[in-house]
């Protein structure tokens, strides 16, 4: 027994936790193997360099000291920016996947110069190649200004968690009416083209997702506070209140992984939507029935009869 724990408490933190471990562990070995990278996800490195580079979009640029690993990156940075702040619209003007993925941004930019003369390397061997770079150069911007990411990026993904935009749910097949030879096949599709029943291409049904879980996480948040509030904790079973506290403690778990890792959309947040929608409604009932039993008159009992 440890820290008086029970063995069976402690069994059950293994059971959970070894697979994770091994999973995690498989996984960077595998990558180190094939990829010649020792790391659990080199989208992970792709994306801080993202991050950065988004709260960087309002910054004066840092022409110098530049750590010397990062000369030549920053250095396509401060260009691309430049190029940007000419333009009466920008295609950063909203968190997203603009600098994960267009070719003219600062990271594919210094990707394909890093292999310009290589056209053996697989591509995702490349790809996998420089992501503990961006990584390191996505927190270094953060690092040389934390006000700015607040505010030009922690603070936007926060609403964006509130009211994720819909971004692919929202357009039929990206806008396309043509998909990839591999739709193709895995669909059983007899060509290539797809159609859709919307003129304009939008998905009408997803149109109202982002104010549905708006008002599901507003409703999740009072609820619990007014549970608080009325007692709900003394009133339930243990059973039930540590079942609140998990709730609890994954919705917040998940809201600082949202906003803290990538811009948030619509399709990261489906299952949030649907165990928030559950406790909101459980929440929200018991408030209402604490409160109509509290706006009850409270009866009298009558004078007894005077003894004769």
């Amino acid at each position: 027994m440890t820290q008086g724990l029970p063995k069976e408490k402690l069994l059950r933190i293994a059971i959970v936790l070894l697979p994770v471990t091994w999973f995690v562990t498989y996984t960077t070995f595998t990558f180190k193997e094939k990829l010649g990278v020792a790391i659990f996800s080199p989208f992970g490195g792709w994306q801080m360099g993202s991050n950065g580079l988004f709260m960087y979009a309002h910054v004066p640029p840092q022409r110098t000291g530049v750590p010397r690993q990062f000369i030549k990156l920053h250095n396509y940075t401060i260009k691309h920016m430049d190029s940007l702040n000419r333009l009466k619209q920008r295609p950063d003007e909203e968190l997203g996947i603009y600098y994960l993925w267009d070719e003219k941004a600062p990271l594919k930019l210094y990707l394909a110069d890093k292999y310009k003369k290589d056209s053996t390397t697989p591509y995702l061997k490349r790809w996998a190649s420089v992501s503990p770079l961006y990584g390191e150069y996505g927190a270094w911007l953060i690092r040389q200004h934390p006000g700015a990411f607040l505010k030009h990026y922690i603070w936007p993904n926060f609403l964006n968690y509130y009211s994720p935009p819909q971004e692919f749910l929202g357009i039929y097949n990206m806008g396309s009416d043509t998909v990839d030879p591999g739709a193709v096949s895995w669909f059983g599709y007899k060509s290539n083209k797809v159609h859709h029943f919307s003129k304009n291409k939008n998905i009408i049904l997803t149109a109202v997702f982002p104010l549905l879980l708006a008002m599901i996480n507003v409703v999740f948040f009072f609820g619990f506070i007014g549970f608080t509030i009325l007692g709900g904790f003394a009133k339930v079973s243990p059973y039930y209140r540590k079942v609140l506290w998990v709730m609890l403690l994954i919705w917040l778990g998940n809201l600082a992984f949202s906003v803290l890792a990538s811009p948030i959309v619509l399709r990261y947040q489906a299952f949030p939507f649907i165990f928030t929608l559950a406790f909101a409604v459980l929440l929200l009932g018991f408030v209402i029935q604490e409160s109509r039993q509290e706006s009850k008159p409270v009866e009298e009992n009558p004078l007894p009869d005077p003894a004769i």
